[in-house]
């Protein structure tokens, strides 16, 4: 039932709401922010000049860079948290399901 990150990005009005899961490399990882813990996941696919090739994940699970992990959480689109933090699409609430 996994995704990859470019279909994420490319179906994503659809996966509105709903949860999926994604296996990918941590790239960046900045823990503890606004209560959270906040994943970018890269794993090959997209495109980085459309910026469809990385992911941004909210968890309150820890990750490591570059390591490999897959995630399940919700599928949310033009989120804006202020301060020049806006996503037009992001996974939240997510569990690391594996490492």
């Amino acid at each position: 039932d996994a995704r990859t990150i470019e279909e994420l990005w490319a179906q994503k009005d659809a996966l509105s709401g709903k949860s999926v899961s994604i296996r990918g490399v941590v790239v960046k990882y900045n823990p503890g922010v606004m209560g959270k813990n906040w994943i970018h996941l890269q794993d090959g696919s997209g495109n980085p000049m459309q910026r469809t090739h990385d992911i941004t994940v909210t968890t309150l699970d820890a990750a490591a860079i570059d390591a490999t992990i897959t995630i399940t959480g919700t599928v949310r689109l033009n989120r804006d948290f202020g301060a020049g933090c806006a996503y037009p699409l992001i996974v939240e609430d997510a569990k690391v399901v594996m490492q």
